[in-house]
């Protein structure tokens, strides 16, 4: 258990707990249900860094300072899939030219307007939010986004023949997917309360929805798909919090 839960650890962030060698696909397959666990650890730095630059920052300024951070803590990793999603699915005519832009590392125009989009409104939604509904939203972006990876991945193909996501993608059980569910439930209740009736179904259908539409393109799903749908429920739960809560 702890093992798997250090592998999803190393695997989404920048800490390094082990320097041991990298694990098989199959234990890393193995710490998918540790995801959302691991996406709360990512909140709880975003909220302890958000409390620490209040002393020495206008929230304008600590809130842009944020953003990076949560790049950084996750080595900017789902944000370069976004790009590269982008890239390939407004690029590509059919489902080879998509999959061979999505693999070219430059980033092209569409990449790099979603990106700028995106993190503007993660921004704009941070600096909406006060106190203990703006904690709430850093704990939940990216609860929820690493829960919406779990849902790419469960039972579906892997849309290339090798790449990173590989060693996700078909290999989380219906155990491990009910587990992480629970994990992303009972976490999100304990942060939302009864709101978490609201946060945990929009970005379940947020991401299956997604999941169905980039299947139906690419015939699987890709590592760069899992980390767009991820940065897209990250947003999502952000934007939610503006709604529901706003300013207050």
């Amino acid at each position: 258990m702890i093992r798997n839960f250090i592998n999803a650890l190393q695997f989404l962030t920048i800490f390094t707990v082990s320097r041991k060698q990298r694990p098989a696909e199959g234990d890393l397959a193995k710490s998918l249900p540790y995801f959302p666990a691991v996406g709360f650890l990512i909140g709880l730095c975003l909220v302890y860094a958000d409390q620490a630059l209040a002393w020495v920052l206008p929230h304008t300024i600590s809130n842009a300072l944020l953003v990076l951070l949560a790049i950084v803590l996750t080595r900017a990793l789902h944000v370069d899939g976004l790009a590269d999603t982008l890239d390939g699915f407004m690029g590509g005519a059919d489902r080879e030219a998509k999959l061979r832009i999505m693999k070219d590392s430059s980033i092209g125009t569409a990449g790099a307007i979603g990106i700028i989009f995106l993190l503007f409104l993660k921004y704009l939604s941070l600096n909406i939010l006060f106190s203990d509904n703006k904690t709430a939203a850093l704990l939940m972006a990216p609860l929820l986004g690493r829960w919406s990876q779990t849902l790419m991945v469960f039972r579906a193909a892997y849309a290339r023949e090798n790449g990173m996501g590989r060693a996700f993608s078909g290999r989380l059980g219906t155990s491990g997917m009910i587990a992480a569910a629970v994990v992303a439930i009972v976490l999100s209740a304990f942060v939302a309360g009864l709101w978490a009736l609201v946060f945990v179904p929009s970005v379940l259908i947020v991401a299956l929805l997604a999941r169905w539409y980039i299947v139906r393109a690419l015939g699987g799903v890709t590592g760069d798909t899992v980390g767009a749908v991820s940065e897209l429920s990250e947003t999502l739960v952000l934007l939610l919090c503006v709604v529901i809560f706003g300013g207050g």
